[in-house]
C-alpha cells in the first residue's frame, strides 16, 4: 500500500510526487493514457522533434527554479526578440539587451511609433521593482485597458502586444488578466524562453525520475473510508492514506465532485518539413497579413537537431479549432505562408502532422483568481492538484503539486507561499 495515490502523470502529478517522495513518502502515480507529462509531451514524426503544441519554458517561474536541474535539461535559449511578418518584409521588434542583432530593427521599424518604444523601456522599470508574485496581485483590468492606460497606441497594441502575448494566452483580444500579462513580462525579463535541446518531455522526464508511475491505468471512483481511501481503477482496487487527483480539471470534478472546470481555450498546430532553408530568422515570427496564421516558428534554425540533417522544421500556431478537416486547413495554411515565401517554395514543404489541442489552456479574464478553486475537496483524505487552482501553464501546475504535497506533509511554509512564488 502506498502512503500517497496521485491520480494524472502531469506536471502537477509529478511535482507533487517528486516532493512527497524527498520527504520519506511512499508514493505510487496512475496515469491513463500510455505516457507522462500531460500536454508536456514530445513525439518523434520521420526524425523530426515535435512538442505537443508550440510549447516553451520560462526559466525564471519559480517553481521550475526550485524543482527542476535547469543544466541538465541542455536549455537552448530563444531570442528575446519577434520578427513582424508582412508578406515578404520582416521587422524585428524585441527586447534590445537580450537580442542586440535586432537592435538596428528595433529602432528604425515604423510598426512601433516612438513613443511606444519608451513607453516598453518605461513598462520594464516598473515591472522590475516588487517580486514577481506581487504583479499577480492589486485591482484588476483586461490586458488591453491596462496597455492603454500605460498609454500604448493602437497600433502598439495590434503589431505587437496582440500576435505575441496573444501567442501565451492563445487569445489575441487581450482579454486576459492584466496581473498575469504582468507576470509573464517579468519571466520574461528575468530569464527569458528556453527549450530543451531534445523536446519538453524532458522537463516531465527530470520530475518522474525515481518515481513508481503505472501508465495505461484508469482511476474510475475514489471512496473514503476510515482514515484511508480505496481507489477503483481499471487494473483494481488500491487504498492508500491520501489521494491527489492530478488530472484535467473535467476529469478532476468527475472524481472529486469539486467544481473544477473552468473552460477550455484551444489552439491547433500544424509541423512542416522543408528541404531547403527557406528562411534563416531564428525569432518567433508575428503575422501581421490577417488569416489563420498567428505565428511561426522555423525551430530547426535554433535548434538544428530538431529536424533530420539537411532538413527544416516548421512548427505553425493557429488560434482555435477552425477548419475540422485536415487537408482543407493545411491548403489555407499553405495560401498565407505562399505570401511569405512564394507559392513555389511552400509547395515543396511537407506535411509532418496536424494537431489539434482542444484544453490547451483555460480562460484567465479579470478577475479569474477570485473564481479558482481550492485543494481541498469534500471527500476525506482527497486533494486537489491542477493548475486551475492557480494560472495555466507550467508555473500553475507545478505551484499546485507544491501545494499538493505540502497539504500531506503539513508543510505551512509551502502552504503559506503566494500564487507565483
Amino acid at each position: 500500500m502506498a502512503d500517497v495515490l496521485i491520480v494524472g502523470a502531469g506536471l502537477a502529478g509529478l511535482t507533487a510526487a517528486r516532493v512527497l517522495s524527498r520527504a520519506g513518502q511512499r508514493v505510487r502515480v496512475l496515469e491513463a493514457s500510455s505516457e507522462i507529462g500531460g500536454r508536456v509531451k514530445t513525439n518523434d514524426v520521420d526524425g523530426f522533434t515535435l512538442d505537443a503544441g508550440y510549447q516553451v519554458l520560462f526559466p525564471a517561474y519559480p517553481a521550475v527554479r526550485r524543482q527542476l536541474d535547469l543544466p541538465s535539461l541542455d536549455l537552448v535559449p530563444l531570442p528575446s526578440a519577434a520578427a513582424v511578418r508582412r508578406g515578404p518584409q520582416a521587422d524585428v521588434i524585441g527586447d534590445p539587451i537580450r537580442d542586440p542583432g535586432g537592435i538596428l530593427s528595433t529602432l528604425k521599424t515604423n510598426l512601433l511609433p516612438f513613443g511606444d518604444k519608451v513607453r516598453v523601456a518605461k513598462l520594464a522599470l516598473q515591472m522590475r521593482g516588487p517580486e514577481p508574485w506581487q504583479l499577480l496581485r492589486g485591482p484588476d483590468e483586461s490586458t488591453e485597458h491596462y496597455l492603454k492606460r500605460q498609454g500604448f497606441s493602437d497600433a502598439a497594441l495590434d503589431h505587437f502586444f496582440r500576435p505575441f502575448f496573444g501567442g501565451i494566452f492563445l487569445k489575441r483580444d487581450l482579454s486576459t488578466s492584466a496581473r498575469l500579462f504582468r507576470y509573464y513580462f517579468r519571466m520574461l525579463m528575468d530569464g527569458g524562453a528556453a527549450l530543451p535541446r531534445h523536446g519538453m518531455s524532458a522537463v516531465a522526464r527530470q520530475l518522474a525520475a525515481g518515481t513508481d508511475v503505472d501508465t495505461g491505468v484508469r482511476v474510475t471512483r475514489l471512496t473514503p473510508h476510515g482514515r484511508q481511501v480505496t481507489v477503483s481503477t481499471s487494473a483494481g482496487e488500491l487504498n492508500a492514506d491520501h489521494v491527489i487527483v492530478a488530472t484535467d480539471a473535467n476529469t478532476a470534478e468527475q472524481l472529486t465532485q469539486e467544481e473544477t472546470a473552468r473552460g477550455q481555450v484551444s489552439s491547433t498546430y500544424l509541423y512542416y518539413a522543408s528541404p531547403s532553408m527557406l528562411d534563416d530568422q531564428e525569432r518567433l515570427l508575428l503575422n501581421l497579413d490577417g488569416g489563420l496564421i498567428h505565428n511561426a516558428h522555423w525551430l530547426s534554425n535554433v535548434i538544428p537537431a530538431r529536424a533530420p540533417q539537411g532538413q527544416h522544421l516548421l512548427v505553425v500556431t493557429v488560434l482555435g479549432l477552425p477548419e475540422p478537416d485536415d487537408a482543407a486547413l493545411d491548403a489555407r495554411v499553405r495560401g498565407e505562408l505562399g505570401r511569405w515565401y512564394g507559392a513555389l517554395d511552400v509547395e515543396r514543404l511537407r506535411t509532418l502532422k496536424v494537431e489539434r489541442i482542444p484544453f490547451a489552456q483555460y480562460p484567465q479574464p479579470t478577475e479569474y483568481a477570485s473564481t479558482l478553486p481550492g485543494h481541498a475537496t469534500h471527500l476525506p483524505g482527497v486533494i486537489l492538484a491542477s493548475e486551475v487552482t492557480s494560472m495555466s501553464g507550467i508555473q500553475g501546475a507545478m505551484e499546485s503539486g507544491e501545494k499538493a504535497a505540502a497539504i500531506v506533509l503539513n508543510d505551512l511554509e509551502v502552504l503559506s507561499r503566494p500564487r507565483g512564488a
